[in-house]
């Protein structure tokens, strides 16, 4: 057990330093917050294809630095290397495959999410009231019916969930 918590140690390490300061460049036009939170205050904004340097790495978000802007932007919204693949220091790894896997187009863009623990997932426990929470999202059949309609959204037939857990046959 000790074994298996030094070594994942030692792969956090080693993941945060591969993204100690490394260049990159935007994809799209992106927001820039103040801490990794969609919420968080917007403290600029990056142009797509813009060079950025990638200082942290913290679940799906990369705090970045372009000139005087220094915050945090989606993962996704990042690519590591030169936009100009001519000129990408980092072709030689893509092309030996290591460190991602490849696709089709030669490029995929990945992100990973920290997930439970066995020792979590023994020790978990119901919480009634985060369920009256996503209980208070449900809405009934014929208002989403309508709120589809309205957004001129084409029909698809997919079973409704009754509150108490029960598939309706048959529903749109």
């Amino acid at each position: 057990m000790i074994r298996w918590r030094c070594w994942g140690l030692a792969t956090m390490l080693c993941a945060s330093m591969a993204f100690a300061d490394e260049k990159g460049f935007t994809l799209r036009e992106v927001e820039v917050k103040a801490r990794p939170f969609l919420d968080a205050a917007t403290v600029g904004k990056v142009p797509g294809k813009a060079a950025v340097t990638v200082t942290e790495r913290q679940g799906g978000w990369a705090r970045i630095r372009v000139g005087a802007t220094d915050g945090w932007v989606r993962l996704l919204t990042v690519r590591l290397g030169n936009p100009d693949p001519a000129k990408n220091d980092t072709a030689l790894l893509a092309t030996l495959g290591v460190g991602k896997q490849r696709s089709a187009s030669g490029a995929t863009a990945t992100t990973g999410v920290r997930g439970f623990s066995e020792e979590d997932l023994t020790a978990a426990k119901p919480d009634p009231g985060q369920l009256a929470r996503m209980d208070g999202f449900a809405v009934a059949r014929a208002t989403a019916a309508g709120f589809a309609a309205a957004g001129k959204l084409s029909a698809q037939s997919i079973p409704y969930v009754t509150s108490d857990g029960r598939i309706e046959k048959g529903g749109k």
